[in-house]
């Protein structure tokens, strides 16, 4: 995979993340961002490569509505079903 088609889907994947996490509440970009921070020593853009880490964060944070974030993301990311990468990124992150 070239640098520049990683580069893209893993901003897209933060981008997908952190509308998803704003949209519902600014405070949950927040809490998760640092979360990750804290943790893992990593960003949102970072999810992309490291989908169980944010999977976790959300468990951690959120319970059970975790699965209502992460359907959000899906949904977000809904316009690029062809991405083989991007299903493994949400399949991880379902689990």
């Amino acid at each position: 995979m070239a640098y520049d088609d990683l580069a893209m889907k893993k901003n897209l994947v933060a981008l997908a993340i952190g509308k998803t996490l704003i949209d519902i509440d600014s405070r949950r970009y927040a809490e998760v961002s640092k979360l990750l921070d804290e943790k893992h020593e990593i960003k949102l853009v970072d999810c992309y490569e490291h989908p169980e880490y944010l999977r976790e964060a959300l468990k951690e944070l959120y319970g059970n509505s975790y699965k209502f974030l992460v359907d959000s993301i899906k949904d977000n990311l809904s316009d690029f079903p062809d991405h083989l990468e991007i299903m493994k990124f949400l399949d991880v992150l379902s689990k």
